[in-house]
């Protein structure tokens, strides 16, 4: 987690979901980083079996991941393997995205309300079986297992082949001693810096990579949903030759053989929800939107054609840039979308050439030069898009909280760099009160000063003082404020809640004045509600993005 408003956040997540007991040990692992059952017990002041109940909770909900590590025995000593648990913060933030998940499966695999409801069964439990989703399912229908088998599979496999669900990660992964890092550093704003070098990854991803089974391991079918056609079970009779005999009957043990492997995949093999995958397609579905609010619908479909036409040679939710791809490949995609159906090739170059000509570099051709000629191809930078986003949101919050002046002198500092108070007076028209603007920015850590010595001596008034915006701090703080009103507003939503459960007494009649304010109280709940949604975006686009 990179700020103490994002672990708050997480810990009130977990308490509104699962209690009081498991938030305490959530909190321990949160605040602290991983630790062993002992020192989970030393934070907590909790008893074995309730830290043992904590953790399977969280485990099962895929918010904590144990592992093991192997240490050297000193001397003749043999070596010692210690269990440590680790708190997966990003799993835990995404329970504010369920209803958003649920959405995207809804209209990406149709109005079937089986595939829905596979889904809304795994975010509810966390992780379940081929079988208990089968027992559920016919549950909720009031229908025998063996009516809504078959209608559970065929979405089960839907969801799979588009890598919405996937196998559970290994239960307790062995790691090296040396997999433990220290603690991330500290900035001013309270946002943590690793010292890993650039692409490296933080102890937490290493920790989840090492436990993950492989992608062709993940998204791998159950024994049950494999064709097994062409065999044939049928006994021969005595007149046929031996050596079809033999045959047939290793056909019969091979398919009794398939059917007890079935039965054991669908009965033991864990699934869960992938978050990669409904980040990736919010994280497209944003880029989407904001090129067609930017340029207009028809460079928008064109994207959105381009970036499913990618969607089989991902590597990573938060990857830069897309395959190069053709022409070809991009109006078949495009005519597979409902609104790129009647699309042409004089359309669909129009589009391209729009993006491509934008000076934000959304798209860039490369192979042939000039014109969009058939042997180009083209690649879509998604970063460039997610840059733009964030800057466009992080001017918007300056313009609302300090007004357009700050807002000029923030949008200035950005592109220019670093200026002194006097040219930034001048440039951005606001020579009077400056210096007054930019220690309000400075005070929340959206512009930083340095000095520069004119002699030896360092002397405040012989010295230059160069105002400059830090991109990456600027960020941090941002995604810091979010989090921290994302926990007010879950804070005063747990608190209507319970003022409405205290109206409620069982078996009586509210008064009128009761049912005014179960109303009133209804409706602040509704307020919060879609402002935590609105949050939450911003959350995706500053973290997950």
């Amino acid at each position: 987690m990179a700020t103490q408003f994002g672990r708050k956040l997480a810990c009130e997540l977990i308490f509104s979901h699962f209690g009081e007991s498991v938030q305490k040990v959530c909190k321990s692992l949160v605040y602290h980083g991983q630790l062993s059952l002992p020192e989970i017990a030393h934070y907590t002041k909790m008893s074995t079996t309730q830290i043992h109940n904590s953790l399977l909770v969280l485990v099962q909900h895929s918010c904590v991941q144990a592992f093991k590590v192997e240490h050297d025995g000193i001397g003749s000593a043999p070596p010692r393997v210690l269990m440590l648990y680790i708190a997966l913060t990003d799993n835990i933030l995404h329970c504010m995205r369920f209803p958003k998940f649920l959405v995207l499966v809804k209209e990406d695999v149709g109005d079937q309300v089986s595939a829905e409801a596979l889904v809304e069964g795994l975010l509810e439990h966390g992780r379940l079986t081929l079988e208990q989703l089968i027992q559920r399912a016919a549950a909720r229908a009031g229908k025998a297992e063996g009516e809504v088998a078959t209608v559970v599979k065929d979405c089960f496999h839907r969801l799979l082949a588009n890598h919405y669900i996937e196998r559970c990660p290994v239960p307790e992964p062995s790691l090296c001693p040396n997999i433990a890092v220290e603690p991330a550093k500290k900035t001013a704003c309270g946002a943590e810096v690793s010292d890993l070098a650039p692409g490296s990854i933080s102890e937490e991803q290493r920790i989840m990579s090492a436990a993950a089974p492989t992608d062709a391991e993940r998204f791998q079918a159950p024994v049950s949903l494999i064709s097994m056609g062409g065999t044939h079970t049928e006994m021969g009779d005595s007149n046929h030759p031996v050596g079809q005999k033999r045959k047939r009957e290793a056909l019969q043990i091979d398919a009794k053989t398939a059917a007890a492997a079935a039965a054991m995949d669908e009965k033991e093999v864990l699934w869960h929800v992938n978050y990669e995958e409904f980040v990736r397609r919010l994280r497209h579905q944003a880029c989407v939107a904001f090129v067609r609010s930017r340029i207009d619908a028809m460079a928008g479909t064109v994207l959105e054609g381009m970036l499913d036409a990618t969607c089989r040679h991902k590597t990573s939710v938060k990857q830069h840039s897309s395959v190069p791809m053709s022409i070809e490949v991009i109006m078949d995609s495009v005519r597979n979308l409902q609104l790129g159906q009647g699309m042409t090739v004089e359309r669909l170059q129009v589009g391209l050439q729009q993006l491509v000509s934008d000076s934000a570099g959304y798209v860039s051709r490369i192979g042939e030069q000039g014109g969009l000629a058939e042997g180009s191809q083209y690649v879509v930078h998604l970063h460039k898009i997610i840059e733009l986003l964030r800057q466009n949101e992080v001017e918007g919050i300056v313009l609302q909280r300090y007004g357009q002046e700050c807002c000029r002198i923030f949008r200035l500092l950005g592109l220019n760099g670093q200026l002194e108070q006097k040219q930034i007076g001048e440039r951005a028209m606001v020579p009077k009160d400056v210096r007054e603007l930019l220690y309000r920015l400075l005070k929340d850590h959206y512009v930083q000063v340095q000095e520069v010595a004119k002699t030896t001596e360092r002397v405040a008034s012989k010295s230059i003082h160069l105002w400059c915006v830090d991109n990456q701090a600027v960020l941090h703080q941002v995604l810091d404020d979010i989090y921290h009103a994302a926990s007010n507003l879950s804070q005063r939503l747990a608190h209507e809640l319970e003022k409405e459960q205290q109206i409620h007494v069982p078996n009586a009649n509210l008064t009128n004045s009761q049912q005014e304010q179960v109303k009133r109280i209804q409706s602040i709940m509704t307020v919060l509600e879609a402002s935590l949604l609105k949050l939450d975006n911003a959350m995706l686009l500053f973290h997950d993005f």
